[in-house]
């Protein structure tokens, strides 16, 4: 991969990342109870926000170790290589989706196994 672009996605990850973090302060500082005299419909409406707001921060978090794993992979110049064969991954699939590790083949491979893993335990449901 050119030099180029591999600042370019170091520059989209950083940014990213620091969007993220501002994000997840936003997030924390919502998290905490406050306490205040609620009927049953605000408590009730107080405990989804917190769910969604949970939901929100744990992929915040998972999008946070992607990004930090690609600015590694860039770092250790293994950015843009398959961890599953090895292979280059094709520009386009990294510019759709820059935190990917796999290529195109061993994404696929993976869905099908654990397709086949999800049919396997409905099966065995069944019976």
């Amino acid at each position: 991969m050119r030099k180029t672009d591999l600042l370019r996605f170091k520059k989209i990850f950083t940014e990213q990342k620091n969007q993220i973090l501002m994000n997840m302060a936003v997030i924390d500082e919502n998290l905490m109870v406050r306490p205040e005299d609620k009927d049953e419909v605000d408590q009730a409406n107080a405990d989804i926000e917190q769910g969604i707001r949970m939901q929100l921060k744990n992929r915040e978090n998972h999008t946070l170790r992607s990004i930090n794993e690609a600015l590694r992979r860039i770092e250790e110049g293994n950015y843009g290589e398959c961890v599953s064969c090895g292979d280059n991954i094709e520009f386009k699939r990294l510019q759709a989706r820059p935190t990917t590790t796999l290529c195109i083949a061993c994404k696929e491979e993976e869905e099908k196994v654990s397709a086949s893993a999800i049919l396997g335990h409905r099966i065995e449901f069944v019976h």
